[in-house]
């Protein structure tokens, strides 16, 4: 299968790496001229869970890559518009894209650039870290799960599940939006409070109080989706967020990675958009409203808006 990997950051470095080496024709697509430079002078040096890996992919700007069978997002939530826009002509030739990102909303935004036959949304389960140009690293096996809306692309859907062990994409309609639920839930806890902590997730770990703040956060987010009818539990947020807390101590979240970076945060489409819907249909929210709000201040502190 072709695919490319539209924002290859670490996760999409790593996403497209597992899949290189399932056996797919990848291409990791970013606007990163030193990372695309690295990766295609030496390979993508992706360091897995099964060893370390020197995979040979062509990278390049979205618009001049080949064409492809499936296109997986994987940007921020705030580059998606850019990063659509840019790959415009493959979505014109044909190929089905698939939201794999962070948050909440996803499809809404690929439907303004994406005809509703050709589009896929999930969201991806994959720490990742990026080592330096050209090489990342993730310690785990990386799975995607997906659906679909709209019944042509339901249809065409079934044939991009896969699964090897290196990665997997599920396609399983009836639950992605259960699973994208529940993992908004884990990043608005976890996410929000590591990137206004600033230390790694053992400094959470070793604080009672923090790990009930955390779960405190994640249960608004559970009670929102349920209350719009999406079929979350609480548990399994609660379970992910432990084994989180047990086993990766030594990693800094995605946000606090982004804060530190002086980088734009997802904080709009996880504890906002939590907050927003949550208001729409009468749920407290008011933990998620406040993170939004101290992530969003701390943000424009550091990039300069207030110094």
């Amino acid at each position: 299968m072709k695919i490319g990997i539209l924002g290859s950051g670490a996760l999409g470095s790593a996403v497209g790496g597992s899949l290189a080496l399932a056996g797919n024709d990848v291409e990791l697509w970013d606007i990163n001229e030193a990372h695309i430079k690295a990766v295609n002078d030496n390979g993508l040096k992706f360091d897995a869970f099964d060893g370390d890996h020197v995979i040979p992919l062509f990278a390049c700007r979205p618009e001049e890559g080949h064409a492809q069978d499936l296109i997986i997002l994987m940007t921020k939530t705030c580059d998606s518009d850019a990063a659509l826009k840019s790959a415009r002509s493959h979505i014109e030739a044909g190929a089905m894209v698939m939201s794999a990102q962070n948050g909440l909303g996803n499809e809404v935004r690929l439907a303004a650039h994406v005809p509703q036959e050709q589009l896929l949304y999930g969201c991806t389960m994959m720490p990742a870290r990026f080592l330096d140009y050209g090489h990342v690293a993730s310690q785990a096996v990386g799975r995607i799960v997906f659906g679909a809306k709209n019944e042509v692309a339901l249809q065409k859907a079934a044939q991009f599940a896969q699964t090897s062990a290196h990665f997997t994409l599920e396609f399983a309609p009836d639950r992605a939006d259960t699973v994208i639920w529940q993992k908004a839930a884990f990043n608005c806890g976890m996410n929000a409070v590591n990137a206004l902590t600033g230390g790694r997730v053992k400094s959470m770990a070793d604080s009672q109080d923090a790990r009930d703040l955390v779960q405190a956060v994640a249960s608004e987010v559970v009670a929102v989706a349920r209350a719009g009818g999406v079929k979350a539990e609480y548990q399994p947020v609660f379970d992910h967020l432990a084994n989180s807390m047990a086993k990766h101590g030594e990693h800094k979240a995605s946000m606090l990675q982004d804060i530190e970076g002086r980088r734009p945060t997802e904080i709009d489409s996880l504890c906002a958009e939590v907050a927003r819907q949550g208001e729409d249909l009468g749920v407290p929210t008011p933990l998620n409203k406040t993170l939004a709000t101290l992530v969003t201040l701390k943000s424009d502190v550091l990039n300069g808006d207030y110094l």
